[in-house]
């Protein structure tokens, strides 16, 4: 092959890096060219290497499936490969999470930084580089992560993804990829509501509730989320008996998980939900948080304590216009601290220990296949409910 002929194939190549395998192949035979042809003009030997450079240092592509303007996906193979920092680990998602969120901020347009932007929260899998900085990790380490939606290279609806290393945890023994793919959203968010904002001690703290109290309630309103069958199973292991309140259709669900009491909400008015609350409870609910929207929370705080301290969870949505009882903290859970604040890694960390011990029953998980572009489908299943309390993840890799 001439060199004028080689310079050309490899101008083609570098506008063409997902061949990444080929592109390998020409640029060596290109060394070994230029090893061997001491001949070479320098104006052709600086060409050569100039394009062997800006080849082999071209950021490398992936698949990502992207928000590209405003309510629409698009799936795209040339998405940059996120570069890695030394506190940094970079994950290949083998699966990943769907929570509401994901659905919800690109049908209403919010978290959504720029455009083309990738979302999605939670996601385990298989660790493919780490930063310079870190040493309790490695390659092909088995893990789980929750991220922050402000850095585009964390989305999880991506091959790779990059986040700060506090903010991964390895896989607990025992438990499969698919199904710690729900540990990064729905049972972090429940351990962090419960242990961070709703002062319920640890699990394995020196005192549990039921010790130092006398009678003591959980409201959870949305029993059968996936946040709410962790948060219940969480909640009784720290003492707290738990009320919740579902439909019919899942009421043995939360009564299996531990709830001492599931209320039915077929067929029943607010105050009707309310009264049979306070009656069960001896209108003792100290804590209470609302997996549902701004109308159930109205309602869990007419159901709560009105002479205890109260903390509550609007996890869902509460009006800005809403009153708030003079005894009750309505607190803003802002899962974003977990990425923010290593501090909060504790909380992980204790996910982790519960859930080697086996102490807590997972959702029954439900898995599609088909990749990045079976993301849609799954949130469109999502959007449209009735999933019966089954958590969907989608296998990426």
């Amino acid at each position: 092959m001439c060199w004028k002929s080689l310079l050309n194939l490899l101008k083609r190549l570098r506008r063409n890096t997902s061949k990444n395998d080929a592109i390998s192949a020409k640029i060596n035979v290109a060394k070994a060219a230029q090893e061997s042809d001491s001949s070479l003009s320098d104006s052709t030997q600086n060409s050569v290497e100039k394009i062997i450079t800006e080849t082999t240092t071209k950021p490398q592509i992936q698949k990502a499936l992207v928000v590209a303007r405003k309510g629409e996906y698009e799936v795209r193979d040339d998405f940059p490969v996120p570069s890695v920092a030394g506190g940094e680990i970079m994950i290949r998602c083998d699966f990943a999470g769907l929570n509401p969120i994901d659905w919800k901020s690109v049908d209403y347009n919010f978290c959504i930084v720029a455009f083309p932007w990738v979302t999605g929260r939670e996601m385990s899998g298989t660790i493919e580089k780490v930063g310079s900085d870190i040493t309790d990790f490695k390659s092909g380490d088995k893990v789980w992560t929750s991220t922050y939606y402000r850095d585009v290279r964390a989305g999880c609806f991506q091959q790779y993804v990059v986040v700060p290393s506090h903010t991964v945890s390895h896989i607990p023994m025992g438990m499969t990829m698919a199904s710690a793919a729900c540990l990064g959203v729905p049972a972090l968010t429940a351990a962090m509501t419960l242990w961070k904002w709703l002062d319920i001690p640890l699990p394995s703290g020196p005192q549990r509730l039921a010790e130092t109290s006398d009678d003591e309630w959980l409201l959870v309103w949305g029993g059968s989320t996936i946040t709410g069958q962790f948060a219940t199973q969480f909640a009784s292991l720290s003492g707290l008996k738990v009320i919740t309140v579902n439909s019919q259709s899942t009421k043995a669900l939360s009564e299996k998980l531990g709830a001492a009491h599931v209320v039915v909400r077929d067929g029943k008015t607010d105050l009707e939900l309310v009264e049979e609350i306070r009656l069960v409870t001896s209108g003792n609910i100290t804590r209470a948080m609302d997996l549902v929207s701004s109308n159930t929370a109205a309602v869990a705080l007419q159901s709560v304590s009105q002479e205890r301290p109260v903390h509550f969870a609007p996890l869902a949505f509460m009006s800005p216009s809403q009153v708030i009882p003079d005894n009750v903290t309505a607190h803003t859970v802002e899962m974003k601290q977990y990425v923010l604040n290593s501090a909060n890694r504790c909380y992980a960390d204790e996910l982790n220990k519960i859930m080697s011990e086996g102490k807590i029953m997972l959702p029954d998980i439900v898995q599609i296949e088909g990749g990045l572009e079976a993301v849609p489908v799954g949130l469109d299943m999502l959007k449209r409910g009735n999933m019966g309390g089954k958590k969907l993840v989608v296998k990426i890799y």
